[in-house]
């Protein structure tokens, strides 16, 4: 330790940027010089650039996963990593699962607005009603800051429920919360707003409108990828809202009229699902680039076997030819080749998987965006019984945090 630390900061502050950033946050106890050389603001951003640039090649899948909790009448949130090294052909694939406890007082229900650069946005709800819950939370699981969003106006003139997003600007290096709404005296029209994190205001009415009614709207969240938010309407019209310009574009129809698909992110591109009663087959399609240069989808694979009935989402196709996925309780590793399906993690018929989406763990602060009135989460200790809970024979880390 002493050796180390008559290193000079240039090389300290390299050393220490190459770790996962959960560890980072373990070495900031270690000694006040390196809690220094961490608390640097460039630190951050070089920690993000280098996770960036080594995203492609680390063999590492990463996911949220918010759960069903009928016996203690709130969700539980959990987050799932999964390794497999393409570059290690002797190497099993391994994963761990980590509990976290991310709700904050005064809501009791959650799903997910949207994960973003390791910032997580939640819409929250004091009930089960779908119709209240409105984005609430921002927070970092691993730097433990925390923001709570201004919220909406309850007015009489506010129709049905909202819809949700959150996304990225990597232009204006900004965040962005949507919500959309429908009043009574202009019913069909989506009123939107919008809350960019750091500037200091409220939600911002954008003055503009979109000739649509909510329940048009398969999802209540958008899907974020590239600087847009995509929701699939009930006809099959996929609309996006671009984060740039604020403004709402309708993709030409890609998929005949009637079938059904949801949307999703495979791979950072847009993907779409579907499945064929008939064939029992699912097909994923991505949003490409052509060879012409056009945009369009491309089938990237699909699964046929009787077993895929059981497959609720899937979530990443990783370098085996092998899908993450899950059913309503398990998580699955589902092999294309042999058609067979492995369970990864068992939470239990009472603890259904009610949402799942990608997260990767990193230092972007809240703080360093410009949110001057963030909180902080504080750790605590979990019982053993909770360690416990998804014994299935494998390695896990199992933590949890709380709002003070």
């Amino acid at each position: 330790m002493g050796n180390f630390n008559m290193l000079p900061v240039d090389i300290i502050f390299n050393i220490l940027s190459r770790l996962p950033a959960e560890l980072v946050s373990d070495c900031k106890l270690v000694s006040k010089s390196w809690n220094r050389v961490i608390n640097y603001q460039s630190f951050s951003e070089s920690h993000f650039n280098r996770f960036l640039n080594n995203l492609d090649s680390s063999g590492k899948y990463t996911f949220l996963l918010v759960n069903n909790n009928p016996v203690y009448a709130y969700r539980q949130f959990h987050y799932l990593e999964f390794y497999d090294d393409e570059k290690s052909s002797s190497e099993k694939p391994s994963h761990r699962v980590t509990r976290m406890r991310l709700n904050p007082d005064p809501f009791r229900y959650y799903n997910f607005t949207g994960s973003c650069n390791g910032l997580v946005c939640l819409n929250g709800g004091h009930d089960n009603e779908w119709v209240i819950y409105e984005p609430v939370y921002i927070c970092n699981p691993i730097t433990r800051e925390c923001v709570y969003l201004p919220g909406i106006e309850r007015t009489d003139d506010r129709a049905g429920r909202l819809l949700t997003g959150f996304g990225y600007v990597s232009e204006t290096n900004e965040y962005k919360v949507v919500r959309m709404c429908e009043l009574l005296k202009e019913p069909k029209f989506l009123h939107v707003e919008v809350y960019t994190l750091g500037c200091g205001e409220e939600w911002r009415n954008i003055g503009k409108k979109f000739d649509k009614s909510p329940g048009l709207f398969d999802s209540r969240n958008g899907v974020f990828v590239n600087g847009a938010l995509y929701w699939v309407l009930v006809d099959g019209i996929i609309v996006a809202f671009d984060l740039v310009t604020e403004s709402f574009v309708e993709l030409p129809r890609s998929f005949p009229f009637g079938w059904y698909f949801t949307l999703g992110v495979f791979g950072g591109y847009l993907s779409a699902d579907h499945y064929d009663q008939d064939s029992k087959t699912t097909d994923i399609l991505l949003l490409k680039e052509k060879e012409d240069g056009s945009l369009g989808w491309i089938k990237e694979f699909s699964i046929s076997n009787t077993d895929t009935r059981e497959i609720e989402d899937l979530l990443a196709l990783t370098c085996r030819s092998t899908v993450i996925c899950h059913s309503k309780t398990k998580v699955l590793i589902h092999d294309l080749n042999s058609s067979s399906s492995k369970v990864l993690v068992d939470f239990g018929k009472d603890k259904a998987i009610f949402q799942a989406i990608p997260h990767m763990n990193t230092l972007v602060s809240l703080k360093a965006s410009g949110e001057e009135n963030t909180v902080t989460m504080e750790w605590v200790d979990v019982p053993r019984e909770v360690v416990e809970e998804y014994s299935t024979g494998y390695n896990q880390r199992v933590e949890m945090c709380i709002q003070q």
